[in-house]
């Protein structure tokens, strides 16, 4: 086929050349991206990470609280009937779509997306997989979410925003006799290599060498969609021969979706998170790393004055408490060398100040109060989640749009049939019911897509114990009084039953044991003495002032010193305090 031509109306001499372009601007934030990675991984991951040690690695620190807090799980959908009469179905295909998760494995797909988009952008592709498998004489596909390197990924460059974009797409490995078989074309293999197209580095060259044996031949492809036509171009990149154009009939959002953080007016990509805090990471273990070598070359050496070898012999060779005849001069202690006050003293502000470029890390991640009172402390924690909100907005929105199309695969599939179970809210009561062909109600547009936002979220047994503290402290029991007034009271037994489990101390509900309450004397009229509490409490409240220490605050006033500055008496008595 000759490649000057016209391919179902596209001109394929041209595309090619825009997508090399494209591809081409992309250099820079890639090699920006492979830098930042070695930073994260450090010196002990492979042969080719940080060229220097990273004894204080923020990066990785702030890039594992993000990821956990951004997409901690997959989320689940809520499908509601905008008709009343629909609600039965609308609820048996939520059911349905909420198994597709488990299936592809999107948790573990969206969670790598955020860190991808941490470190750049993150490109996600939807798609259906055509499989071996029949049914009713229809070929069977199989849903995906497939998370694209942006070294694989590539984009319009010369649009400013994503709905002027001409194209984008991605390329990928095939094995030849797939290509060969799906596409019925005589193709050969190509050289597996892990250098781009212009010889620049990708992610993987960081754990991987060039020149791999491969077990099967494989070829380099590469899919462009065509929002404007609506068509999806396949082609080899090696050879640049053609097997596919496709109209396509998926989504209207297309096969891409895009996750990043902070964009940029003017700018097609957005600011990548750990753009901003490469920096000062740098900066801190550079410094780090010669206060480091400060210490370790310390010396303390004992001079000693005069020519009296036997004395200084005597001396050295003597143990601790040892009584030796001495001579000469008392010997001097003579230190060499040490850690550079001020070097210290900048090493820790930097500390502070990654902390709070990255919206507060200790307050984030539960490192440590970030202030010395409780209401100071909840301002922060509320300011460090303005950036994180926003950064969910941008997660929720992104999950959405996979989850969405994922869905419309699902609905629009003629052969689809899932088996579901409809239970009774708080019983294990339920009915089983098939969702097909057969049983489909409505329309698409007649019902809302949506997710939970907060099914994202950790929602590890830790996490729920948290919680349940957090209730108790702040909610229950202050309005104690409250609820025994009108006759509510704990179930002492079903808490310790709930810290049990989500503690995972089984032991707990040996430990604390339980009588049952004893039955009215018949006799007398009256209840039996029971080991319960007694009817008539006191209680005595006390506040005691006990001033805490913070991180943060300990450093300051150890700056403070190092730069020989001014502390006062209960600023220096911080600094033996415990971190709360």
């Amino acid at each position: 086929m000759n490649q000057a031509e016209d391919i179902k109306g596209i001109r394929f001499s041209e595309l090619t050349a825009a997508v090399k372009w494209s591809s081409s601007q992309l250099s820079t934030p890639r090699r920006k991206r492979i830098e930042a990675i070695k930073q994260y991984v450090g010196t002990h991951y492979a042969d080719d990470g940080a060229d220097k040690r990273v004894p204080t690695n923020f990066i990785e620190l702030a890039v594992t609280i993000y990821s956990r807090l951004l997409a901690a799980r997959a989320p689940r959908v809520m499908f509601k009937a905008l008709n009343p009469a629909l609600s039965p179905f609308a609820k048996t295909t939520e059911i349905a779509l909420n198994q597709i998760p488990d299936e592809i494995g999107l948790g573990t797909t969206l969670s790598n997306s955020v860190i991808d988009a941490l470190f750049c952008c993150a490109a996600v592709k939807v798609g259906l997989e055509a499989t071996d498998k029949q049914k009713l004489g229809v070929n069977l596909t199989e849903p995906y979410a497939s998370l694209i390197s942006i070294d694989d990924y590539f984009c319009d460059m010369s649009a400013k925003t994503r709905d002027q974009m001409q194209f984008e797409g991605n390329d990928y490995w095939r094995s030849l006799e797939y290509v060969q078989k799906r596409y019925e074309v005589s193709i050969e293999g190509d050289d597996y290599t892990t250098v781009g197209d212009y010889g620049d580095e990708r992610a993987e060259e960081i754990t991987t060498n060039e020149g791999a044996d491969t077990y099967h031949k494989r070829v380099w492809l590469r899919d462009v969609w065509l929002p404007a036509s609506r068509q999806m171009v396949t082609y080899a990149v090696k050879t640049e021969k053609v097997l596919s154009v496709v109209n396509w009939d998926g989504p209207e959002h297309g096969p891409y979706h895009m996750l990043g953080f902070s964009p940029v007016p003017g700018n097609l990509l957005p600011l990548p998170p750990v753009a901003l805090w490469r920096d000062l990471h740098e900066l801190a273990n550079n410094i780090f790393r010669k206060v480091a070598k400060q210490a370790v070359d310390k010396k303390t050496v004992i001079a000693f004055s005069g020519n009296n070898d036997d004395d200084a012999k005597r001396l050295r060779n003597a143990h601790d408490g040892d009584g030796i005849s001495y001579n000469g001069q008392k010997p001097e202690k003579i230190d060499v060398g040490g850690i550079d006050a001020s070097a210290l003293a900048v090493f820790l502000q930097s500390k502070d100040l990654f902390s709070w470029f990255a919206g507060n890390l200790d307050s984030l991640g539960g490192l440590g109060t970030s202030s010395d009172t409780v209401g100071q402390d909840k301002l922060l924690s509320e300011a460090a989640s303005a950036r994180l909100n926003f950064m969910s907005d941008q997660v929720y929105d992104f999950s959405k749009s996979i989850f969405k199309s994922l869905a419309w695969y699902e609905w629009t599939n003629p052969v689809r049939s899932r088996m579901v179970r409809k239970t009774i809210d708080g019983t294990d009561i339920g009915v089983n019911a098939t969702w097909d062909e057969t049983t489909v109600e409505g329309d698409w547009l007649d019902y809302n897509f949506d997710i939970d936002v907060f099914s994202m979220k950790d929602d590890s047994p830790a996490g729920k114990l948290q919680k349940i503290n957090a209730a108790m402290n702040n909610f229950i029991l202050p309005i104690m009084p409250f609820i025994q007034q009108q006759g509510g009271g704990i179930d002492g037994q079903k808490f310790i039953d709930l810290i049990s489990e989500y503690s995972n101390i089984p032991e707990l509900k040996n430990i604390i044991t339980f009588q049952t309450p004893s039955q009215s004397n018949p006799i007398e009229g009256n209840p039996e003495p029971t080991a319960g509490m007694p009817a008539n409490t006191t209680r005595t409240y006390e506040r005691v002032n006990r001033p805490g220490a913070t991180r943060h605050g300990k450093d300051d006033v150890f700056s403070r010193l190092l730069m020989n500055g001014n502390v006062q008496g209960a600023e220096g008595a911080a600094l033996t305090r415990e971190v709360s």
